[in-house]
């Protein structure tokens, strides 16, 4: 468990996007995917329901400071419904205790204008100005429309609002485990995106100590006397570490496909698992409506990137086995992520 201490360093070079994304999906397989029956630890998104307990185990990443704790927690329950925000919840379950959460984990994509500011004039509580600026109206949350590719040449800015665990209740199996989960969930829900800068603010020792030590953390300010700092990755403070799977983040492909909104909404759920009953009381639709969406989709993917999808050639390819070009797609979205971005199928209004 030495590399899963260091963070983002694994012991291979990753040499492409494609490659990066297989070698990660082959880590989630392995450790604590969704709703796998019997893991000790599972991950999912974050809810509304989960706030109090995620702040719990470290209340000074809400961002509380300016706005107060009801608005905090306000602004919070709006974050979690926007396109802009990603987050994970790890829940650990044993005979002994029920299911619980050990670690969360969540960001936000800001405006550039925001980040080189913080850059530029470093201060203590980052979280709390992003939430007082929600509060006041005057946003530095990312447009959805600048993630949803209006502008998609431009790299995007993302601050790291959190990424807590239990230190003290947990063995030093489930730590490690932890320790693991937190950086690659990381990359799975950020791999993808035209990412610029990323920046966090940690809090106390241990956090600082877990983030430096993969090597891809650089120290802007620290801010002894509160027990914080600011810190930056960059492409090429990911590229400097040899070996870094942080390196995959910036390593940004176009999209080709050109999915519509429903498209990427029923790839994101298969992504999940399930057949197609499963999908259609997740998604709320029929199981018709589901066989009707895969049809249409396989239709306008064969426009675009016909390869994908088994039997384009043949006159009948329409009644070609749905299965085969649906894993088809699904293979190859796993490994071009920028594809189904961003990954969120709802929305809240415009933070």
């Amino acid at each position: 468990m030495a590399d899963s201490i260091a963070g983002f360093r694994i012991c291979k070079k990753l040499d492409n996007f494609a490659e990066s994304c297989n070698i990660l999906k082959g880590y989630f397989s392995s450790f604590g995917a969704p709703a796998k029956q019997g893991d000790a630890m599972t991950w999912r998104e974050m809810c509304e329901a989960d706030l109090t307990d995620c702040f719990n185990i470290e209340p000074r990443h809400m961002g509380a400071e300016i706005v107060g704790y009801e608005p905090a927690l306000k602004i919070w329950r709006l974050l979690v419904r926007s396109r802009c925000f990603n987050s994970v919840v790890i829940e650990s379950s044993t005979p002994k205790h029920m299911k619980r959460i050990v670690a969360s984990g969540s960001s936000v994509f800001v405006t550039p204008d925001f980040a080189t500011q913080e850059l530029e004039r470093p201060r203590p509580y980052l979280n709390s100005r992003i939430l007082a600026s929600i509060a006041s109206k005057r946003s530095v949350i990312l447009p959805e429309s600048v993630l949803c590719g209006e502008d998609i040449h431009c790299p995007v800015d993302l601050v790291v609002l959190n990424g807590d665990y239990l230190n003290d209740s947990l063995s030093q199996d489930e730590l490690d485990e932890v320790h693991m989960l937190l950086p690659f969930t990381f990359m799975e829900a950020h791999l993808g995106y035209r990412l610029n800068r990323i920046l966090i603010e940690w809090t106390g020792e241990t956090q600082r100590q877990f983030h430096h030590s993969s090597g891809v953390w650089r120290a802007v300010e620290t801010y002894a006397q509160e027990d914080r700092g600011l810190s930056i990755m960059t492409r090429k403070d990911a590229l400097s570490v040899s070996g870094s799977v942080a390196a995959a983040l910036f390593q940004y492909q176009e999209p080709i496909l050109h999915l519509h909104e429903t498209d990427k909404h029923l790839l994101a759920e298969s992504l999940r698992g399930g057949s197609d009953s499963e999908l259609a009381a997740r998604m709320n639709l029929s199981l018709a409506s589901i066989k009707k969406r895969w049809l249409s989709l396989f239709q306008r993917v064969a426009e675009v990137q016909p390869t994908l999808v088994p039997g384009h050639r043949e006159q009948s390819w329409s009644s070609y086995r749905g299965p085969q070009k649906r894993h088809h797609i699904l293979s190859y979205v796993r490994s071009h992520p920028q594809e189904i971005r961003p990954f969120r199928w709802y929305s809240g209004k415009e933070l």
